[in-house]
């Protein structure tokens, strides 16, 4: 039976016009059970937006209409603790990192606006 290989991701490096941060989350040392102490940065790389689209959601009594970005930034082998990243200056919350090929040259990674997640 024949095999099809996968197809390589196209994108051209010149798509990388925007600046996104890379959050990982820190928790306190003596009660790590209670949850995210803060977000530390992972790295600041650039990026390419390839889609949006939204969601509606509805998160402690508030609901909202959520955008879902999809990034590709150049393949790195440090994002495991990736939970977050910050573009134009909203937090978005990762949903999904991608090597869409496996070829280890480009991630895709879809994020979602944190409600309330300005600043």
């Amino acid at each position: 039976m024949a095999q099809a290989g996968l197809t390589p991701m196209q994108f051209d490096p010149a798509g990388l016009r925007h600046r996104i941060e890379l959050l990982k989350p820190v928790y306190a040392d003596e009660t790590p059970w209670n949850g995210v102490e803060a977000l530390a940065p992972i790295a600041v790389v650039w990026a390419g937006v390839l889609a949006s689209d939204a969601s509606d959601r509805s998160e402690a009594e508030q609901s909202a209409n959520s955008p879902v970005l999809s990034f590709v930034v150049r393949f790195r082998d440090d994002l495991a603790d990736l939970t977050a990243l910050r573009f134009r200056g909203a937090l978005y919350d990762c949903l999904s990192i991608e090597d869409p090929d496996v070829r280890q040259c480009w991630l895709v990674i879809k994020a979602r606006k944190r409600l309330g997640g300005d600043a």
